[in-house]
């Protein structure tokens, strides 16, 4: 351990005292990023731990911090968490002053500047991918050397430039041995992260960036994809089973089979190894690159599960938003989905630019008629770094930005964004319609009940009284 490099405590999600977007998957799954991160800091024998405050107690945390002695802490955030990792930098620096607190994740990365100006409480914003950074911050490299951050210089904000984009091949193996993988145990996202079982499901990367252009998504990641080794990513597969205990996998990239021989590589050595036998995993895909040979070799993989961005079952609207696909994809896909045994969710978007009445309710139709087990129908959330954010700001599409209370920028509340064509009421109405359209059917109770959890329940009868 180097004397001269500082103590370096993340956490894998912000102190979260109460959740807003309460219809919206539970954030109880470990982060890939923050397991990324603590091994490259490892691997430069820094001494790191990670810690996960949901669930614990403020004196258990305080505790922590207090036995961890931290020079650093490490906060990522997504947009509707920002507020809760200034007030989980407030309760560091609170333990003492001294403790430099960074702040990563997509977010920061899109409003770097804004967000400092924000919060007083966040010393540091990591921009783009922290793995680099956050070892030049260990290693103590003067602030005005390390690429990929931004932060105050009396009454002044510095943005450094970017990292250049990692080698993923390059990277050492995600620490799960730093996290306590007891407290994911039951939730996947196959389930709704909702505790049914004891089994274990641990992310893993085997690609970053996306090339494609949809105005709703911020790509933190670059618009290009970098692939790891299939091999390499076996290797990860293999240690999640046999060192961690993993029963399920799922591949976090959301754009699985766009290179189709990685894929099929893949595939191959999953069933090739036998790993197959031993876990499920999951992933998200894209309709307009899986066809029937590669969905039934993922299958005989241990794929049991496939989230799809669908988004609208209207033509014009998927081209207004960039998205490059169809409705006839879409259907064709969740046919050969249901027919080779893969379970689906398809995700729609309610609240798109230029969208009307009409258009939604040919969506809710569409999603009726679709071949899925689930849904998820948003409200479009004008996330900060992307195009629909822009065009909210200049009021183009009809689109009016509501707030800059971040906490609201939940994909399930619609409290953040509405259209001339479509205000806030009439999108909850619309969103209200078609959840009960298309689960209150009787073929489509076990699949509504499955996801159920009491809090889901509980908001779902208060808006819908309301």
């Amino acid at each position: 351990m180097n004397n001269n490099h500082k103590f370096v405590l993340l956490f894998n999600s912000p102190i979260i005292k109460e959740k807003v977007d309460k219809l919206e998957m539970g954030n109880m799954f470990p982060r890939i990023g923050i397991a990324s991160i603590a091994a490259c800091l490892k691997k430069e024998k820094i001494k790191v731990g990670v810690f996960d405050p949901s669930g614990e107690s403020e004196r258990t945390i305080v505790s922590f911090i207090k036995k961890f002695k931290p020079d650093i802490v490490g906060i990522p955030a997504f947009t509707s968490e920002i507020y809760d990792a200034n007030e989980t930098a407030r309760l560091v620096k609170k333990i003492n002053q001294k403790i430099v607190t960074v702040v990563g994740g997509a977010h920061s990365s899109a409003l770097p500047k804004r967000t400092l100006e924000e919060f007083y409480f966040i010393d540091i914003v990591c921009y783009g991918e922290g793995e680099r950074t956050m070892v030049d911050l260990a290693k103590g490299k003067p602030l005005d050397k390390i690429l990929g951050i931004a932060y105050r210089s009396g009454s002044e904000i510095i943005i450094n430039k970017p990292q250049p984009l990692v080698d993923l091949n390059s990277l050492p193996f995600p620490a799960w041995e730093l996290f306590d993988l007891e407290k994911y145990k039951g939730g996947s996202i196959n389930s709704g992260f909702k505790k049914t079982t004891r089994e274990l499901e641990i992310p893993i990367e085997g690609a970053r960036g996306c090339p494609f252009s949809c105005n709703f998504c911020f790509r933190i990641n670059g618009k290009s994809i970098r692939y790891k080794n299939p091999k390499r990513i076996l290797e990860e597969v293999r240690i999640a089973v046999e060192v961690f205990g993993a029963t399920n996998i799922h591949f976090v990239e959301g754009t699985f089979g766009v290179d189709r021989k990685k894929a099929e590589a893949l595939c191959d050595l999953l069933i090739k190894s036998e790993l197959n036998k031993k876990i499920t995993w999951s992933s998200g895909g894209r309709v307009n690159v899986l066809n029937e040979e590669l969905l039934k070799k993922m299958k005989q993989s241990g794929c049991v599960y496939l989230g799809y961005g669908v988004e609208s079952g209207d033509n014009e609207m998927l081209a207004k938003m960039g998205k490059q696909i169809t409705t006839k994809q879409t259907v064709e896909v969740f046919d050969l989905c249901k027919k080779i045994g893969i379970t689906t969710e398809a995700n729609f978007i309610i609240g798109h630019p230029f969208e009307t009445e009409e258009k939604v309710l040919k969506t809710i139709k569409f999603a009726k008629g679709l071949n899925t087990n689930y849904v998820s129908f948003a409200i479009m959330v004008p996330f900060p770094g992307t195009q629909v954010y822009k065009m909210a700001k200049k009021g183009i599409g009809g689109l009016r930005l509501l707030t800059y209370n971040w906490k609201l920028y939940g994909k399930q509340i619609g409290a953040a964004l509405e259209s001339e064509q479509l205000p806030q009421k009439k999108l909850i109405e619309l969103q209200n319609k078609a959840y009960f359209q298309f689960y209150f059917r009787l073929h489509r109770l076990p699949s509504f009940l499955k996801r159920l959890t009491f809090t889901r329940l509980s908001e779902a009868v208060n808006r819908i009284l309301h």
